[in-house]
Formats: C-alpha cells, sequence, structure tokens
C-alpha cells in the first residue's frame, strides 16, 4: 500500500511539471518556473510571456512571482541572467486576457535586492497592467 502510495504521489508531481510548455526558455529560468501552474512560458527577444492556469491573476500573486522566480534567478544566478538580456514579464491569467507586465531591463532586480527595498511597492513602480490580452509598455 505505502509503495502504491508513493508511486501515486510521484505520478502527480511529475504531472504538475509536464503541464507546462517552455518556448526559448533557458533551463536556469524553467528551474525558477516549474510549479507555479503555468501553461506556457515563451522568451522572444527579452519578454517573457507566461500564462497561469487560473482565472485571474492577483497583484499578490503576481508581485510574489516577480520576487520569487524572476529577481531572485538574477540573484542566485547573475551570470546566467545577464546573459538572458530579460527587459520585460508578462504574466496572464488562464484566457490570456487579464494580467500584469514587469520593467525587467537593467538592474531592477538588483535595486529591490537590498536592503529595506518593499518589495510590492517596489515593484508596483515598474508594473502595469494588462487587459484584453495587451500589455502596455511601461512609461
Amino acid at each position: 500500500m505505502k509503495k502504491w502510495l508513493a508511486l501515486l504521489i510521484g505520478v502527480a508531481s511529475s504531472l504538475a511539471f509536464a503541464g507546462t510548455e517552455f518556448k526559448n526558455v533557458p533551463e536556469t529560468l524553467q528551474k525558477s518556473l516549474q510549479g507555479n501552474s503555468l501553461k506556457t512560458a515563451q522568451l522572444d527577444n527579452g519578454v517573457l510571456r507566461l500564462q497561469m492556469d487560473k482565472p485571474l491573476v492577483s497583484e499578490l500573486v503576481y508581485s510574489t512571482f516577480v520576487y520569487y522566480n524572476i529577481c531572485a534567478v538574477q540573484w542566485n544566478h547573475p551570470e546566467q541572467f545577464a546573459q538572458i538580456a530579460l527587459k520585460r514579464v508578462e504574466l496572464l491569467d488562464a484566457a490570456g486576457a487579464q494580467g500584469f507586465a514587469f520593467d525587467a531591463r537593467g538592474d531592477v532586480c538588483v535595486q529591490m535586492g537590498k536592503m529595506g527595498k518593499n518589495f510590492r511597492t517596489f515593484i508596483a513602480q515598474y508594473t502595469v497592467k494588462c487587459d484584453a490580452g495587451t500589455c502596455p509598455q511601461h512609461p
């Protein structure tokens, strides 16, 4: 019985990761993105477009995602992150209609990593809302 339970848990966790379709996403970012209810992840010309398997992307989910799954990659792997040349991260809901876009150019993540920064407020300064599947450029 214990063997069957362990097998089922292993299969279920494998299926959770198998659902994300990655296109042109470096392995360093793929590792960071796994397990986040992502349906698709595509990197084109420095723009990382992500679609979640959720009916709505809240500001809290979005800012936490940017902090732990994007900026943490730069803090932990700065050389590999620099090679990605990430300019923007767009995170959209399951329908691809609603979400947020983060301006990741320059040293935005490095600045956020400094002591005393409120990450939600800081990320909000570099964020625009996406509506009807369109993410406007950051002002």
